[in-house]
C-alpha cells in the first residue's frame, strides 16, 4: 500500500505542478477533460465494441418495429421483450470495462481529492486533531499520561486539552496556528513517536488529513507513510475545513464537478474516437 500511495502521489505532484499557474476552477475543468477521455479510451480497449454496436443496432431495429407496427399487439410485445433482453445483454457487456475503469478512476479521484477536498487551516482557526490508539485488549495498556503531543513554535494548544474518550480509544487536541507554514505534529506514546504534517495558510497544497487507519481511507485521504506496525497509535486525523470550487460562477463540490464534466467531455469525444458505449 505504501508503494502504491507513493507512486500515485509522485505522479499527482507532477501533474499538478504543470497546472499550478492556473486558477483552481480551470485546473478542475482540464482534469475532468483528461479524465473523461482517459476513461473513454479504457472503455474502448477493454470492452467488446463489435458486440456493443451489434446490440445497439438490434435495440434501434426493435424500437423502429414497435413504432411501425404499433397497431399489432403481437409485434409490439415481441419487440418490447427483445428490447428488454438486449438491454440486459448490453448491461452485461458493460460490467468488465466498468470494473477495469474504476481502478484508475479511484486513483485519479484520490489525487484530486488531496488538493480539492480540504483547504489548509487559516491563521487563528481552531483545528481539531484526533489520535486513535489500538485496542488495549490487543496491545499493552499505556497510562493516559504517556500519550502526548509535541508542538513546534507557531502552534498553540487549548489549555484544557487533551480530551480522552476511553471507550472509542481517541485523544483529541484543539490547535490554533499563529502564523502560516507547514508544521510537524509529533505524537508520543512512551518511546513511540509518530509525526504528521499540519499545513496552514497555503493556497492549493496537497493535504493529507490522515495517517494510518483502514487501507481505503489511506488510499483516498493520505499521502503519508503507514504507521509502524508495533506503534501504540492506530491512526492520526487532522480535521481540516472543507473546500468548495467555483465552476462557472457556482460553488460546487469538486467530486460533483469532476463527475459531470468528465461525462460531458467523454460524450463530446465519443464520436471523434468512435467509441460505442
Amino acid at each position: 500500500m505504501d508503494l502504491l500511495i507513493k507512486l500515485c502521489t509522485v505522479l499527482g505532484d507532477l501533474a499538478f505542478a504543470v497546472l499550478a499557474p492556473l486558477p483552481p476552477s480551470i485546473q478542475l475543468v482540464i482534469i475532468s477533460a483528461v479524465t473523461g477521455v482517459l476513461m473513454l479510451l479504457i472503455w474502448r480497449y477493454t470492452s467488446n465494441q463489435k458486440a456493443i454496436e451489434h446490440v445497439r443496432n438490434q435495440i434501434a431495429a426493435n424500437l423502429l418495429a414497435a413504432r411501425l407496427f404499433k397497431d399489432s399487439v403481437r409485434v409490439s410485445l415481441r419487440s418490447q421483450r427483445r428490447i428488454l433482453w438486449l438491454a440486459m445483454r448490453l448491461l452485461g457487456l458493460a460490467i468488465r470495462p466498468t470494473l477495469i475503469m474504476m481502478v484508475p478512476f479511484v486513483l485519479v479521484m484520490a489525487q484530486i481529492g488531496l488538493r480539492f477536498e480540504m483547504r489548509p487551516a487559516a491563521v487563528g482557526d481552531v483545528i481539531r486533531v484526533t489520535a486513535t490508539t489500538y485496542d488495549t485488549r490487543a496491545r499493552k495498556r499505556l497510562p493516559p499520561k504517556d500519550y502526548s503531543l509535541q508542538l513546534p513554535a507557531g502552534l498553540r494548544a487549548d489549555p484544557n486539552d487533551p480530551c480522552r474518550a476511553e471507550t472509542i480509544r481517541t485523544i483529541d487536541w484543539r490547535l490554533t496556528p499563529e502564523q502560516a507554514g507547514t508544521y510537524t505534529l509529533r505524537f508520543l506514546a512512551g518511546q513511540d513517536v509518530v509525526d504528521m504534517p499540519l499545513i496552514v495558510g497555503e493556497t492549493m497544497p496537497r493535504i493529507s488529513k490522515l495517517r494510518g487507519g483502514p487501507w481505503l481511507d489511506r488510499l483516498l485521504y493520505s499521502a503519508e507513510a503507514s504507521i509502524p506496525a508495533l506503534s501504540a497509535f492506530e491512526s492520526i486525523v487532522i480535521h481540516y475545513p472543507t473546500r468548495s470550487t467555483p465552476i462557472f460562477g457556482f460553488e460546487v463540490h469538486w467530486l460533483i464537478a469532476l463527475f459531470v464534466l468528465s461525462i460531458v467531455f467523454a460524450l463530446v469525444a465519443k464520436p471523434i474516437l468512435k467509441v460505442h458505449i
